[in-house]
């Protein structure tokens, strides 16, 4: 069965090219130290202006989303459940976070934790597919 909803596998290149450089611009705002007091972070959010945690935000779920829709060299029936295991796993694991999450947080503290839970899905979809890629690659070698 071939998939509906995936990207042509070059997007995943253009998705790590996105992700990188967001992850590391935008990890000093994203981090709990205060992104002003982060020598660099300061400077970045000087130049780029008050939309700067919008932007990495933006390009953050761009290059994941890309990363993750995207297809493999060889996409087959393996490949199709693996991706569809590891989404699950993903999922649930995401909500367990959020569960024990919502129990330790409470007010801005929780907010900080949403804005966490926002990439964490796609995050640990692509750790654990991508590992159960290598270990399979790995195997057969």
């Amino acid at each position: 069965m071939k998939p509906k909803y995936l990207l042509p596998h070059y997007y995943k290149k253009i998705g790590w090219w996105i992700m990188i450089p967001a992850l590391i611009v935008g990890l000093p705002f994203y981090t709990p130290l205060d992104g002003d007091s982060f020598a660099p972070a300061g400077w970045i959010r000087n130049f780029f202006g008050e939309s700067l945690e919008e932007i990495t935000m933006f390009l953050l779920f761009g290059g994941l989303l890309l990363i993750s829709y995207s297809r493999e060299k060889d996409e087959d029936e393996y490949i199709s459940r693996l991706r569809l295991e590891s989404l699950q796993i993903a999922v649930i694991t995401n909500y367990v976070l959020l569960l024990i999450a919502s129990l330790i947080w409470h007010w801005l503290d929780f907010l900080a934790v949403m804005m966490y839970n926002m990439f964490t899905i796609l995050i640990i979809f692509i750790i654990r597919f991508h590992y159960l890629l290598y270990r399979q690659k790995k195997a057969a070698a």
